[in-house]
């Protein structure tokens, strides 16, 4: 039993380490709760769109029956939210996501008006006038129409891509010239393990819906490895029941690539499964295989 002269000295050592479990836990994401209703309070279920041009960020959805939807893993800045629900006047403004607590937006939308009008808007989501340092983001569509020279690269080349990166013969990234200092952020759980397809297993495009990329001005949480960070976040709102998808490719020394996946979603759950495989009959020297594959 500890004595009552000993528990406020515990009180005081524990607490820097409650906060530092709670600092680990941050991420650089927030939250939208919707709350959509007409002028009689009753509860409407529009279908709604997310943009922000300066994060590269587009996601559409289906407003619940009860009204009420929660846009996840949104990366900070401004959105312009945009409703619409027959019957009903189009809804569009500007929203803020600025911290990892909850905004809520309660919506009432109006009776569609007889006559026509052109609604003009505004361009304040090309820049963000509170972001302090230069991130390069990737959005879906980029990542749709993009072509992978490999299996396992599509995410990989979309990074290389962008200023001051380099890749290596085995797909590591190296940012600025650091050597294996690349961080992945993947819905805020960061990894700082070798992520190359040469050691990991690769995730590909299809799976991410938005990307960002940084070389500097790094959040306090994502701080473990300086070179660069890649924040990879996930598609959301799967709809439920089995999904898949299959990519297959060729070209010359009997180059095949091959791609599939199979997935199954139930309310919040989801659970997949993924292959790839690359064969070619081009020989290949040992001393100069790393380069030549790169080129």
């Amino acid at each position: 039993m500890f004595s009552k002269k000993v528990w406020p000295w515990i009180g005081i050592f524990a607490l820097p380490l409650l906060w530092a479990l709670d600092a680990s836990a941050q991420r650089v994401r927030g939250e939208l709760h919707i709350e959509v209703h007409d002028s009689q309070g009753a509860a409407v279920a529009p279908s709604g769109e997310l943009v922000s041009e300066a994060n590269q960020f587009r996601r559409t959805f289906m407003i619940g029956p009860d009204g009420r939807y929660v846009a996840q893993d949104l990366p900070f800045g401004v959105y312009r939210l945009s409703l619409r629900a027959e019957g009903f006047a189009p809804w569009s403004n500007l929203v803020e996501i600025r911290s990892e607590v909850p905004v809520r937006a309660s919506i009432t939308l109006g009776v569609a008006p007889v006559t026509t009008q052109v609604q003009v808007n505004d361009s304040a989501t090309l820049v963000d006038p509170n972001r302090t340092g230069t991130i390069y983001s990737v959005g879906q569509q980029a990542m749709e129409e993009s072509l992978a020279a490999r299996p396992g690269r599509s995410l990989s080349d979309l990074v290389n891509e962008q200023p001051g990166w380099l890749y290596e013969g085995n797909g590591t990234l190296h940012p600025r010239g650091s050597e294996y200092d690349v961080q992945y952020v993947f819905d805020g759980l960061p990894l700082t393990q070798n992520r190359s397809p040469a050691f990991a297993p690769a995730l590909e495009a299809g799976d991410v819906e938005s990307m960002r990329v940084l070389t500097a001005n790094f959040p306090a949480e994502y701080g473990r490895k300086l070179g660069g960070i890649i924040e990879i976040a996930t598609t959301k709102d799967a709809p439920n029941g089995f999904h898949s998808q299959l990519d297959v490719g060729g070209g010359s020394f009997s180059t095949l690539t091959g791609f599939a996946a199979l997935s199954y979603a139930m309310g919040k759950n989801r659970f997949s499964a993924s292959g790839n495989g690359f064969h070619t009959d081009r020989y290949l020297d040992p001393p100069a295989r790393a380069g030549q594959l790169d080129r």
